[in-house]
């Protein structure tokens, strides 16, 4: 069964330009996305939810940082000054860097969860010796 929207793309974008608009013109309201959802009679989340995707459209996305490339090409050459000639180079070989960039995202993301899970048990330790 197909999603039945229940409003319509006119009192979308209607609602939308008037947050936008309200927003530029009074900055520190934090009332204007319920006084405009009571305007147009819609709901909060819902035009909440059209605002973070409007939000996400304009959004430019990030370039590859240079210091991010300039240190997988640091770690390429030391792994093929290090490694053997018969031993496959690591790094970025010609026409797979954006494999070689991705193995190495989800290698830091792996060390990021590391490091959030120690640094909770850190503050797990801290609450336990400061309770005493």
């Amino acid at each position: 069964m197909p999603f039945e929207q229940k409003y319509s793309d006119e009192t979308r974008e209607k609602s939308l330009a008037r947050v936008l608009e309200r927003r530029e013109a009074e900055p520190g309201n934090r009332a204007i996305i319920r006084e405009t959802a009571a305007e147009f009679e819609v709901g909060e989340q819902s035009l909440r939810g059209w605002i973070r995707a409007h939000e996400r459209s304009i959004v430019p996305t990030p370039a590859p940082d240079d210091a991010v490339e300039r240190e997988l090409d640091a770690e390429a050459d030391d792994d093929a000054a290090a490694a053997p000639a018969s031993t496959p180079r690591r790094g970025r070989p010609p026409g797979s860097g954006s494999a070689a960039t991705a193995e190495r995202v989800a290698e830091l993301e792996a060390e990021v969860a590391k490091l959030r899970r120690d640094r909770e048990s850190l503050k797990s330790a801290m609450a336990v010796l400061l309770a005493d």
